[in-house]
């Protein structure tokens, strides 16, 4: 419940970098979809105050994250390819996980006892759908990067809040899972919110061009002699 807020932190920080404009409706359009996020995955939960601050800490970070790559991508003298900006941060990325899952993982431990690793086929096995789920996220980076390259860390977040309704949605068509009333009313919430976003970015954008085309000169027609 705790990572719903990440919208909110993604919003915070674009007002504070400047990506944003601070206006009314943008806020109220996102405190909604949280809210309606929280709702969803409103359950009985047992409180544990070290991963309250892990997630919290980690939702901060992800607002923060976003809209550092914003500007990254955004600015003229950034590296405004999403290829080559991903080419830059991965080998700090790779590195600062290796480092971290060698500290909490012992991940040569896990390859000597699990079931996965347990004999050549296997481990082949493993290896290929690991390096399937390497490029399913590769291309879902790339695919991220675009879309804050061409319009904003935002609209990436109520993206992910989208692609959070779709899963939920599919996991009680499929896998019949059960939501309450809570969580249904949640879902119509996060699904209002997410079709405000789109008409509030609908009438920014159709403003925008209104604008920009008042601010055009205007040319009298010269009669040619």
């Amino acid at each position: 419940m705790v990572k719903s807020s990440t919208p909110i932190w993604v919003l915070i920080f674009a007002f504070m970098f400047g990506l944003e404009q601070p206006r009314l409706i943008l806020i109220f359009i996102i405190t909604v979809i949280s809210l309606g996020v929280i709702l969803t995955v409103a359950g009985e939960t047992k409180f544990n105050l070290t991963g309250f601050l892990l997630v919290l800490g980690a939702a901060i970070v992800s607002g923060l994250r976003w809209s550092l790559t914003q500007m990254l991508l955004q600015k003229e003298e950034g590296m405004n390819n999403p290829v080559a900006t991903l080419y830059y941060v991965s080998p700090i990325m790779f590195i600062l996980m290796t480092i971290l899952s060698l500290i909490f993982e012992n991940p040569f431990h896990v390859f000597n006892t699990s079931k996965h690793f347990e004999d050549l086929g296997t481990g082949l096995e493993t290896f290929l759908l690991m390096l399937l789920g390497g490029f399913l996220a590769f291309c879902m980076t790339i695919a991220e990067f675009a879309l804050i390259k061409n319009t904003s860390t935002v609209t990436l977040s109520v993206a992910g809040i989208s692609k959070e309704v779709v899963v939920i949605s599919l996991s009680v068509l499929i896998y019949h899972d059960v939501l309450t009333p809570i969580n249904l009313l949640g879902l119509v919430i996060s699904i209002s919110g997410i079709a405000g976003y789109n008409y509030y970015k609908i009438r920014k954008s159709s403003d925008d061009k209104k604008v920009r085309y008042h601010a055009l000169p205007s040319h009298k027609n010269e009669s040619l002699d």
